[in-house]
């Protein structure tokens, strides 16, 4: 029941709001500078794009009712409409029954003794990447993480029968996407039905992706030898009524896999390397560690208990570079946070990179800081893979992918600034560096 006279109708606006388009161009111009001004302005407030009001939550705890305790009274937004025709309704955008089924299809497939076998693959990815590199090599770092990190999903979903040359092409389709995806969720629909030269783009690599992604599944499905990858469990799956995934379920599941998780992981492995090469002593604590726990030889999955600061280098890099730094959800039902109230149908929207950065849950929030995981914070504040019944279910499979990436290449390398020019941060569909150029020098 509602309580009217307790409840405010709806949050304020937040400030500078423009006539006829709110705050549409404050937020294409700074997105993260708006969101992160936003938070010292209430626990919920109106963020106007042209007449829609989307409302952004700052409060962990409000936060926490959107996606745990209420999580049943949203579904998951605009920008999630927009990315609906190009990903498919895979478990990152289904809804209701659908997604739960989905979701219960695909997460035996990323259990431990899964992670495990996967982990060879992308240990050889790893492998693969750092013995193509020399000594004072000049490396695109991102460019590199995100090559590498595509091969690894590829290969973990369809085995090694994948060639080089496919797996570049999907490394494009999957980067021209995810440039554009925030940018047309902000805009009027009416924008992608214009000839831009963007949308031909847009719509190029939405269609050789989807021919790639068909034409294997179709050889997989008239295949009669058994595999070990992702894939053929993902073809196995049955849910309660013996029924399996469709062909078109199946082809929405993997663009889903291969857009959500390439990104992601290239970029977080990003940020940290970079964290690494402008902090010398935290980069020497991490070669101990790998020396004493590894003594030279390959890591493995085995070893991740041992690899404390390891795992500590990585939940920091989570924090301060927050890949995932906007998400949306929409409201199903007429809802209560804190002393507002929502109508049916109001667009929410939450960002954890600013949640990360803010001085009131993370002290000196801005200093990439490994040990004060040592005392982590409350389970609501930190918000890498987002949380509740639509959490992403490959976060673990993420996390060792990362482990595994970090120990090869530091175990041989070291990756310092090739220049001065400071890393600006650009919020695409995930927030990546500009450019981000290292010298490769080998460990002595």
């Amino acid at each position: 029941m509602f309580t009217p006279l307790a409840v405010s109708q709806l949050p304020p606006p937040a400030r500078g709001r423009l006539p006829l388009i709110g705050h549409a161009l404050q937020f294409v111009r700074g997105p993260l500078h708006v969101l992160q001004n936003l938070r010292g302005q209430g626990d919920i407030v109106a963020l106007h794009v042209g007449r829609l009001p989307i409302y952004v939550v700052n409060s962990p705890q409000l936060l926490h009712h959107v996606l745990v305790t209420d999580a049943g009274s949203y579904t998951k937004g605009l920008m999630y409409d927009r990315a609906r025709p190009v990903v498919g309704n895979g478990v990152a955008t289904s809804e209701g029954a659908f997604h739960h089924r989905q979701r219960r299809l695909i997460l035996p497939a990323f259990h431990r003794p899964r992670l495990r076998s996967y982990s060879e693959a992308m240990r050889e990815q790893a492998e693969s990447l750092v013995a193509s590199w020399r000594p004072g090599q000049r490396i695109a770092v991102d460019r590199a993480m995100h090559t590498m990190s595509v091969g690894t999903t590829v290969r973990t979903l369809f085995g090694t029968g994948i060639d080089n040359d496919t797996i570049a092409e999907i490394d494009h389709c999957v980067g021209v996407f995810l440039k554009q995806i925030i940018v047309r969720t902000v805009t009027p629909g009416f924008v992608e039905s214009l000839p831009l030269p963007s949308t031909r783009k847009f719509e190029a690599a939405r269609k050789r992706l989807k021919t790639i992604v068909d034409t294997i599944l179709d050889e997989r499905l008239r295949a009669t030898e058994e595999r070990d990858d992702l894939l053929s469990l993902l073809m196995a799956a049955r849910d309660e009524n013996g029924e399996p995934l469709s062909h078109q379920q199946l082809h929405d599941e993997v663009v889903t896999m291969v857009v959500a998780g390439a990104d992601s992981t290239a970029y977080t492995l990003s940020w940290l390397l970079h964290e690494l090469g402008r902090n010398p002593a935290i980069e020497a604590r991490l070669h101990r560690e790998l020396d004493t726990v590894l003594g030279g030889r390959p890591v493995t999955f085995d070893d991740f208990p041992k690899l404390e600061y390891t795992q500590r280098l990585i939940q920091e890099t989570l924090r301060l570079h927050s890949v995932s730094w906007i998400q949306m959800r929409r409201t199903i039902v007429p809802v209560e946070l804190g002393d507002t109230r929502l109508p049916v149908g109001a667009e929410i929207l939450f960002s954890p990179t600013t949640m990360h950065r803010d001085p009131d849950l993370y002290p000196d929030p801005l200093r990439f800081d490994p040990d004060r995981w040592l005392s982590p914070p409350r389970r609501e504040a930190f918000q890498p893979f987002s949380a509740g019944p639509r959490k992403c279910p490959g976060d673990h499979f993420a996390l060792t992918q990362m482990a595994i990436t970090l120990a090869t290449i530091a175990a041989h390398w070291r990756l310092v600034p090739a220049t001065r020019r400071k890393v600006r941060e650009v919020p695409a569909a995930v927030l990546r560096p500009n450019r981000l150029p290292m010298v490769a020098q080998a460990r002595s």
